[in-house]
């Protein structure tokens, strides 16, 4: 059988959008000879459609679009993902729902077994879990349609090997299905392809069964769906795989004898680039946006995000705006600039020193030194300043904070921290670095000036990352170990880190909650991110918080 992977980019809730880019890909594959196209998880919809699932003429017009996928009356069968309704009278009133599209109908539908509801996933509050899935005859062949996490369960991929009680690829090999269909909606992390292809590999030898796996492409809010996709024959060999963080049409043939090339594993920092590449361009185009704009400070986050963003959105749509005070130092200003020739993005300077006088006399401020509260009045003008040039023109302000500074609060509500995207958030300051180095690859397009220069934020007359924060590998590494690993502080401590070092960054972790409640939508690139998929209470009790 001669099957394609039609991996597309869907946008959540352009249901007619959808269905045209499903048709195109169906007529593509029906023109490369294939017997079956198999599209993503809830392609029609896009993913994830989260409480637009609420409304009933959402799922109305869904619907409407999966029976005008059945009147094209294709040769080629379709395998597509839709949100159907669910006819008991008990239960979720609709199931994530995979749909056999042949002859001109709907020849058969299969229904989401295993719901998550763990990290950013939480499809139990909508969906009904199928109560079985049984194998379909189809073309003399016997397969099964799966969707998503289907495919997992008793699999490292999840947090629990048993995280649920029913397995539905042991249900599909006692019905001696011999191909295995997956549509799937499954966000990228570092190192996520390769952890996927092992897993469905030895499925697929403990099975016997050829598995195709179609995923998602593209991005939507803070997911990045990276593609991937692919198909693996019996013996656990590649026979097809279709490209990374864009969309593909792959064909592969269960009649095939011969794995493909095998490919090197790739950079997980030059995958990371490709990632927040597709996160921003996708995040801009979907809503009809084609400029940002970021403050451009000299520093090496702002350099990495200007840099981003260019290769994104095209330099010509990138302005950095320099908002010197009278304690930005020269060398600031002429890497800013640098960076900004070598990108070929255009520039704004805007001093700050009167505005930041005005704010400063408004509320009394002494001569004497720089407090916390002076500092943080110079981020809060700049925030305004980048919000009024982004409302004025009809652009977007792409955030520049990193996930160590987030972490432990280093980062000013409303002023560094105010608006659209936070491309880098999910990103520690040593993986900034890291990446830096990538995006350099080449043509160095960010200055060495910039990446060898101490971190600061020149809010104050000499002042350094350091003199607040503990060297950033240091940080970074009990930052790694708490939120990443959910280590306790005496195991992170174990680990050789200084005690009360580790009771302080925990502590300051644990009281800034409230500021990354108040944050723009970060990127996710991690296991664990923050945003919608890490839920802790701000008011709480905690032995080193206290």
């Amino acid at each position: 059988m001669k099957i394609a992977i039609a991996q597309i980019n869907p946008k959540v809730g352009d249901i007619s959008g959808n269905f045209s880019l499903i048709e195109r890909f169906a007529r593509r594959a029906q023109a490369a000879g294939a017997d079956l196209a198999v599209f993503p998880e809830l392609a029609v919809t896009g993913y994830p459609p989260l409480d637009l699932l609420e409304r009933k003429n959402f799922i109305d017009d869904n619907l409407r679009a999966l029976g005008r996928l059945a009147a094209l009356k294709l040769k080629t069968a379709l395998a597509v993902g839709y949100v159907d309704r669910n006819p008991a009278r008990k239960g979720k009133p609709l199931h994530n729902a995979v749909a056999l599209i042949d002859g001109g109908k709907v020849a058969a539908r299969r229904f989401k077994s295993l719901l998550p509801t763990y990290d950013i996933f939480d499809e139990a509050r909508y969906f009904e879990p199928a109560s079985e899935n049984s194998p379909i005859r189809f073309r003399d062949e016997t397969i099964g349609l799966t969707v998503c996490e289907d495919i997992w369960a008793g699999t490292s991929l999840l947090p629990s090997r048993l995280l649920y009680r029913n397995d539905p690829m042991e249900t599909l090999r006692a019905g001696k299905a011999s191909i295995v269909i997956n549509v799937s909606a499954s966000p990228f992390y570092r190192g996520k392809g390769a952890l996927r292809r092992g897993i469905l590999a030895a499925l697929a030898r403990r099975t016997r069964a050829h598995i195709v796996y179609a995923n998602q492409a593209g991005a939507n809010d803070e997911l990045i769906f990276d593609g991937n996709s692919f198909a693996l024959a019996p013996g656990g060999w590649v026979a097809a795989h279709a490209r990374s963080f864009g969309e593909d049409l792959v064909l592969t043939d269960t009649e095939a004898r011969r794995p493909l090339p095998a490919a090197p594993e790739p950079d997980v920092t030059e995958e990371i680039r490709d990632a927040l590449t597709l996160g921003i361009r996708d995040y801009f185009e979907k809503q009809g946006f084609s400029k940002a704009l970021l403050g451009l400070s000299g520093g090496i986050d702002s350099a990495v995000v200007a840099a981003l963003a260019a290769g994104a959105l095209g330099p010509e749509n990138v302005t950095g705006v320099l908002m010197p005070s009278e304690y930005t130092s020269a060398r600031s200003v002429s890497d800013a600039l640098d960076l900004a020739a070598r990108l070929g993005i255009s520039t704004k300077t805007i001093p700050i020193k009167g505005i930041y006088g005005s704010f400063r006399k408004a509320l009394g401020g002494g001569s004497e030194g720089v407090s916390l509260a002076m500092q943080n009045l110079q981020a809060r003008a700049r925030g305004t300043l980048l919000m009024g040039l982004a409302n004025a023109n009809g652009w977007l302000n792409l955030v520049t904070g990193n996930k160590s500074e987030i972490a432990v609060g280093y980062c000013t509500l409303y002023g560094d921290t105010a608006g659209a995207l936070a491309p880098i958030a999910d990103l520690f300051k040593t993986e900034v670095y890291r990446l830096a180095v990538v995006l350099n690859a080449g043509e160095r397009v960010i200055p060495a000036s910039i990446i060898r220069r101490p971190p600061t934020a020149e809010l104050k007359p000499g002042q350094k990352d350091q003199d607040d924060l503990p060297p950033y590998p240091v940080l970074d590494g009990i930052l790694r170990l708490y939120l990443e690993e959910n280590r306790t502080p005496a195991e992170i401590t174990g680990r050789g880190f200084d005690a009360a070092l580790v009771r302080a960054i925990l502590r300051r972790v644990e009281l800034n909650e409230y500021k990354r409640k108040q944050l723009p939508i970060a990127l996710k690139v991690t296991e664990k991110s923050f945003g919608y998929g890490r839920r802790m209470p701000i008011v709480k009790a905690l032995d080193f918080v206290s």
